[in-house]
């Protein structure tokens, strides 16, 4: 009754590994997650199922089925998780040393079943267990280790799942260690140590590593949904062309930039940047060299502003930057820098690079003035720049008037855009 019991958790411990591997499976299928190493861990649990498999099997037919079978098998998921996790950190996979490692094991097990006269590697079967172990035991660790250096760069889930899976890790790599010290100590002692004098009955430590590789999977799967998670977070908030912010997730960036400067008392300048006769640029490159443009600008914005500032792409070709406690002087000797950069970087093409150019107007926020009203300044100051003949920087004071009429009503193109 106790091994049929026994029999019943190590199969049950294989269905979660089987459905751990369909969740790997599913969450990989996700646009984005093809090299988030969740096909590895899916193998790993297809063969923590087929360990959990021979286990239950070898219980039953102890003359059909190697004792080292099922720990070959988990062997196998362990290696299969361990280029899972490096993958997922971008960190080289060590494939080869991992296929000549299963294929050790795998000789091993196999010269373990066979006569005393025919066997390839003259080692007892316990003895070939342990080796076994202590091969898992290392590969816990690297998991561990692969995982560790994410902790501090990850929040809320993300940290909790990684904190769950270097923690699972450990302990098993401990217990597994555990039972491999026993053994080693008497082999080089003569006697155990009394600590260690307790062992682990045949298959617990199999049916433990089961477990130990569905925790993983599931630490694991709560890591990659969190990386998809804030992959799609990041999509919905950029644009898809030029990677900068989009509109309304460019317009809350500002109305919050606008509320801390109120409260800090610091200076905020923004900018509303205008790519010169785009129109012409598609009417007479094309369409598909305007969208190169764009991007190769939306570069030459990313390197040129600050780390604090805020990039976003209003629509068209109209982009704005927001830059906190930053002086008017000093955004607009910032807004120079990208206007020189534009003119002496022209973007790449066959057969002939495209040379363009920008206009940019702007504006210092006055204490208690909105989004609307400072970016209709600068607006303004756009405007102003492109009367001015175009590819030059063009400032709005404080006491100039807002005009609400003509080519640059801000706020009522936003919405038209939005309504569009």
């Amino acid at each position: 009754m106790k091994m049929f019991q026994s029999h019943v958790v190590v199969l049950i411990a294989g269905l979660f590994a089987l459905q751990m591997a369909i969740v790997c499976l599913v969450l990989r299928r996700s646009p984005g997650m093809d090299r988030s190493g969740l096909t590895s861990f899916a193998l790993g649990d297809l063969a923590a199922t087929l360990g959990a498999c021979l286990l239950a099997a070898q219980g039953f037919w102890p003359d059909r089925v190697s004792a080292g079978a099922a720990d070959l098998a988990l062997l196998l998921a362990l290696s299969a998780m361990a280029r899972g996790t490096r993958h997922f950190v971008a960190a080289p996979g060590r494939v080869l040393a991992l296929v000549v490692l299963n294929l050790a094991a795998g000789v091993l097990v196999i010269s373990g079943a066979l006569p005393p006269s025919m066997a390839l590697v003259p080692l007892p079967m316990h003895w070939i267990v342990v080796v076994l172990a202590g091969c898992q035991a290392a590969l816990l660790l690297d998991l561990a280790i692969s995982i560790g250096p994410l902790l501090p760069t990850q929040r809320g889930t993300g940290r909790l799942a990684a904190l769950s899976l270097v923690m699972i890790a450990l302990t098993s790599a401990g217990i597994n260690a555990w039972v491999v010290a026993g053994p080693l100590v008497e082999l080089v002692d003569g006697k155990p140590l009394p600590i260690l004098e307790t062992t682990v009955p045949y298959g617990a430590l199999t049916i433990l590593n089961v477990f130990a590789v569905v925790g993983l999977s599931v630490s694991f799967a709560l890591m990659a949904h969190d990386r998809l998670r804030r992959m799609l977070e990041r999509r919905a908030r950029h644009d898809d062309l030029t990677d900068v912010l989009s509109r309304g997730a460019f317009w809350e960036e500002l109305e919050a930039a606008c509320t801390n400067a109120e409260r800090q008392r610091q200076p905020l300048t923004v900018a509303f940047v205008d790519l010169d006769h785009f129109k012409a640029i598609n009417d007479v490159y094309g369409h598909m060299a305007g969208d190169s443009v764009l991007r190769h600008f939306a570069g030459l914005l990313r390197k040129t502003s600050g780390l604090n500032d805020i990039i976003g792409r209003l629509g068209g070709e109209e982009f704005a930057i927001v830059m906190p406690d930053t002086t008017l002087e000093s955004g607009r000797a910032a807004s120079i820098r990208l206007n020189t950069a534009v003119r002496a970087a022209p973007c790449p093409s066959e057969p002939d690079a495209i040379s363009y150019t920008v206009s940019i107007g702007m504006a210092l926020r006055q204490p208690g003035e909105d989004a609307d009203t400072l970016m209709r300044r600068a607006d303004r100051a756009l405007y102003d720049a492109k009367l001015k003949g175009r590819n030059c920087v063009s400032m709005h004071s404080a006491g100039q008037e807002v005009q609400e009429g003509g080519v640059a009503k801000f706020v009522t193109r936003q919405r038209q855009r939005l309504a569009s």
